[in-house]
């Protein structure tokens, strides 16, 4: 059990980088509607 307490800050760093991913997904899917609606 006291690996847990070890392993939590790599989670937590992956965690970040993880949530860093979303946001730039969602301004890449953001800028790809645009162009969609643009070409309508």
């Amino acid at each position: 059990m006291q690996y847990v307490g070890l392993l939590a800050p790599i989670a937590f760093v992956f965690a970040l980088a993880a949530l860093t991913q979303v946001g730039s997904l969602k301004k890449e899917v953001e800028k790809l509607k645009e162009e969609l609606q643009s070409k309508r």
